[in-house]
């Protein structure tokens, strides 16, 4: 899907793809559609989040499926624990969500994406942002992006 949007729709020439490649075969995919379009790969971002926050973040989301209402139990927790504010309505958690569960996720990554980030490295075109809050995240990425895009405007 990727790549026939790549391939179909060449304008504009700036874009942002988040959550791929997460391979080395997707990634070479991907450089070889841009390599034909004459459009190389020129900045990848890699969010540096301790596990610790990111199985946090995850683990303590509850949502209410039918509204799609979503809470955290830390920072936007229901006003009564496992229920929904405006239904009364149970909470639940997917099951991605479940800590054990996003540790083997992050396993995964570790050994099919992290890869990538010595791929990206070696490329030149590698920038690593520290986002231990979102916040802080947002404010390092869009300083990156500020800067890349008035390069381009030079």
């Amino acid at each position: 899907m990727i790549f026939r949007f790549i391939i179909f729709f060449p304008e504009p020439k700036d874009w942002i793809l988040d959550g791929f490649p997460r391979t080395m075969i997707q990634a070479a995919g991907l450089d070889s559609i841009l390599a034909q379009e004459g459009q190389p790969l020129n900045l990848a971002l890699m969010l540096d989040v301790p596990d610790d926050i990111i199985v946090d973040r995850i683990s303590n989301r509850w949502s209410h499926v039918p509204s799609g209402r979503v809470y955290h139990t830390s920072y936007k927790p229901p006003k009564r624990p496992g229920l929904d504010d405006e239904t009364g309505e149970p909470l639940v958690q997917r099951d991605d969500d479940k800590a054990e569960n996003v540790r083997a996720r992050l396993k995964n990554y570790r050994n099919y994406t992290a890869p990538l980030l010595d791929y990206y490295r070696a490329a030149g075109i590698l920038k690593t942002v520290s986002a231990p809050t979102s916040y802080e995240g947002y404010v390092e990425i869009r300083k990156i992006l500020d800067t890349y895009m008035q390069a381009l405007k030079v």
